[in-house]
């Protein structure tokens, strides 16, 4: 019986350390963020636009990623709508959510008007520039060109969002 406790006890350590493994493999090459509602419905007239116009465009396809970036001022929220293909990041995220099967990342200062933020999280890969050097010994350089496609400019005032 002692033998078989052992065992029992090994095993389940075992799984323990896989399982503690498993998971900073994860988050090295991961992060989440938090699942953001929209709170005023004129975010979704806006972003409707924006993606009609995008869809007319060369760049457009399926994997463009939308980014909203806000900044507070004195008497007003300054909000920035732009499209690229990588998923950056910025720094300061506040969260992220689905809009018409393209990832919409939030940024920049929370203004509880416009997204609450939930207790849900949605886990994702940025882009990683890629460096170092290839098998002949040639050194790798990817510098992240910009790739903004689309940039609309808001200040929202008053629970009135203003196109600029």
């Amino acid at each position: 019986m002692k033998a078989f406790t052992q065992f029992i006890l090994i095993l389940c350590l075992s799984f323990w350390c896989l399982m503690a493994r498993s998971q900073n493999v994860r988050n090295q090459f991961e992060e989440s963020l938090p699942v953001l509602n929209i709170v005023n419905d004129r975010l979704y007239n806006i972003l409707d636009s924006l993606i009609i116009n995008d869809r007319k465009c060369d760049f457009y396809d399926s994997n463009l990623v939308y980014t909203i970036h806000i900044k507070k001022e004195k008497y007003f929220d300054l909000i920035q709508f732009s499209s690229n293909h990588k998923l950056i990041k910025l720094g300061k995220e506040l969260g992220c959510f689905t809009y018409n099967n393209h990832t919409v990342l939030v940024s920049g200062d929370n203004n509880e008007k416009l997204f609450r933020i939930t207790k849900r999280k949605v886990y994702f890969k940025y882009y990683k520039p890629s460096g170092g050097i290839d098998a002949r010994g040639n050194v790798i350089i990817d510098i992240y060109e910009d790739d903004t496609n689309t940039q609309w400019n808001y200040k929202y005032v008053a629970g009135a969002l203003i196109k600029l």
